[in-house]
């Protein structure tokens, strides 16, 4: 302890004479730990953190493999009543829960915001082992009449923000898509959901998902929906292949039901063949479920790479400084040896120098790390992205990985030019014999060290110099329509409790009332908004086409859409015909028409040209 705080000292007086050298070094060290910790920390949030819950190793999430017949509504969905059937007969869970993430307009003492909502079953906050913070939380008698339960839960971050953190909070009233519902609980801080991306404000039973989305009333009953996240908790010693070999011969029951359903009624042999197919697979639940975390995933491990490159090249850099450092302090450390200090003390000597350059500029590098995450945050977080919580404050776990990567960095700039330092012909530096300082091992080390810092800093500029061309070309490229003159808005009827004959009449209205707007050439409606990401597909038997594979079934993204929208988005029609007011007068909705009636009338559609190319 005595020679580490003697080194210290000694350390401190070195690198104070030489002001410049520091301020260079701390300066390259800053920017590469920085850089570092900074990704470090929005990879750390974004692809390995685990829920907040009990145990969340345990946790699988269940989703169907195959040709689907009927609408999936978000990824790793499955039918309400397949997941009921599921909870009441497995052998492999201790329990399940589902849930459900929504939109929804809620009001409180006269004042009305869109708030992200979950519908989550009765086992949901028990099976996580999520406590409440105020009164109490969803429970499975919560979760037995449809449209019988009007209860909402508060997040604690949602019930501090916009409830002030009332105490009382629990048994007042709120309305939630001209739903009139009771608050009967807080969650327990740091809970927000099971999705990365939808930071949930309020959680309300399944059993309420007919109020809350009335255009869709039969979800709960409808097997040709898969709209719920199904999570287990393993048993113990149960495994993710086991429980996935346990379900599977149960599943291939009930669609051997579901086919004689008559939704299948108009379903060919080989489309029935193909939903028989289906296959149950177990995926890891520890991180719940997210789509942000597969579109950022990539970018942020390629950015992981990137700035350990920059470190990379910082370490070689220094190196390099402290070999040439060392040829000027030759004399010193052969006057030492002389006077009989050992080789380890000397080492022992110019790695603390290196470790405390290494801290020096880790401890700036951190304050950089948290500047450059909001920066980041604010410019390149999607715009849909509201729902994301990523925090910038430094963390313990953050701080460590900091600290480990600046004690790596000094070892690896420092070990090297220390262990060359430190065997220095003594009788012929003490002569001043200059050859003898800089002998060949010294340039041949310092040479190899330029290569490196050329090799990596080429690699970084080819890699920017493509990434640069690839942005150019995304910006020539454009969306495949002209967007001068376009504006878009979101409107949801629903969420101020139309009903659905009233919701049509609505937006029928609205688009005829934009398009006689002075100005306006034409208007148009989808349900799903221009070039936002789509998670809503339908299972497609096309006739004449056999998939390629197995597994390989056409179920593409889908958008329900109005008269003109193409004509309003200028994107011509090559094939056919638009749709017409006739078309929508036509349709009736496919899961609540039985297909064999007589006066069931299919829907038209229009493909683009890559389903066409495709299928």
């Amino acid at each position: 302890m005595r020679n580490l705080v003697a080194d210290l000292r000694f350390a401190l007086r070195t690198l104070a004479k030489s002001p410049i050298f520091t301020g260079v070094a701390v300066l390259s060290l800053a920017l590469g730990i920085g850089a570092n910790t900074a990704i470090f920390s929005l990879l750390d949030q974004i692809l390995l953190r685990l829920l907040p819950v009990k145990r969340p190793a345990e946790l699988v999430l269940l989703t169907m493999r195959g040709s689907h017949y009927g609408s999936n509504w978000g990824g790793n969905a499955i039918s309400y009543p397949m997941y009921r059937d599921f909870k009441d007969h497995n052998e492999v869970f201790s329990g399940m829960f589902c849930r459900f993430p929504l939109d929804t307009s809620l009001t409180f003492e006269n004042q009305t915001e869109r708030v992200q909502a979950e519908l989550v079953s009765g086992t949901y906050f028990s099976l996580l082992g999520v406590g409440s913070a105020v009164g109490r939380t969803i429970t499975p008698d919560d979760d037995r009449t449809p449209s019988g339960h009007p209860l909402v839960v508060l997040s604690y971050d949602y019930w501090k923000t916009r409830f002030a953190g009332d105490p009382r909070i629990a048994g007042k009233k709120v309305i939630v898509n001209s739903n009139n519902m009771t608050i009967i609980g807080v969650a327990q801080p740091g809970f927000d959901g099971v999705e990365l991306g939808n930071a949930t404000k309020i959680f309300v039973p399944v059993m309420m998902q007919p109020d809350l989305i009335p255009l869709q009333k039969e979800f709960l009953k409808n097997r040709r929906q898969r709209w719920v996240n199904a999570f287990g908790r393993l048993k113990p010693g149960i495994t993710a292949a086991r429980a996935k070999a346990s379900l599977q011969p149960y599943m291939h029951s009930m669609l051997e039901l579901e086919v004689q359903e008559p939704a299948f009624r108009n379903a060919s042999a080989f489309t029935r063949q193909e939903f028989l197919k289906c296959t149950i697979d177990v995926l890891p639940g520890s991180q719940g479920r997210s789509y942000f975390r597969q579109q950022l995933a990539t970018p942020l491990w390629v950015l992981m790479a990137i700035t350990g490159t920059v470190l990379l090249i910082a370490c070689a850099n220094l190196a390099n400084l402290l070999l040439a450092r060392a040829a000027g302090r030759q004399k010193e450390i052969a006057v030492r040896l002389a006077l009989g200090a050992g080789v380890r003390r000397i080492i022992g000597q110019l790695l603390t120098e290196s470790l405390l350059l290494a801290l020096l500029g880790g401890m700036a590098g951190i304050a950089l790390a948290f500047w450059a995450d909001k920066l980041l945050l604010t410019a390149y977080l999607p715009s849909d992205s509201q729902g994301l919580k990523i925090s910038t404050a430094p963390e313990l776990r953050i701080l460590a990985f900091s600290l480990g990567v600046t004690i790596l960095t000094g070892l690896l700039f420092g070990l090297a030019p220390a262990l060359r330092a430190s065997r220095p012909n003594v009788a012929s530096t003490l002569k001043d014999q200059a050859g003898a300082v800089l002998g060949g091992g010294h340039v041949g080390l310092r040479k190899a060290l330029v290569v490196a810092q050329v090799t990596l800093s080429l690699l970084l500029l080819i890699g920017a110099g493509l990434f640069v061309k690839s942005l150019n070309n995304l910006r020539n490229l454009g969306p495949g329509f002209p967007v001068e003159r376009l504006i878009g808005f979101n409107l949801d009827p629903s969420l101020n409790g139309y009903k659905p004959d009233r919701t049509k009449l609505f937006y029928q209205r609205l688009t005829d009332s934009v398009s006689a707007l002075p100005g306006v050439q034409s208007a148009g409606l989808a349900a799903v908004r221009t070039l936002e990401d789509n998670e809503w597909d339908s299972s497609v038997t096309v006739e004449g086409y056999t998939p390629p594979r197995a597994g390989d079934h056409p179920e593409p993204y889908m958008n329900q859409i109005s008269p003109n929208y193409f004509a309003t988005l200028n994107v011509p029609i090559i094939a056919g015909r638009d749709f017409t007011i006739q078309d929508t007068q036509e349709v009736k909705h496919g899961d609540s028409v039985d297909p064999s009636e007589e006066n069931w009338v299919p829907a038209k559609i229009i493909v683009n040209q890559t389903f066409v190319k495709r299928y």
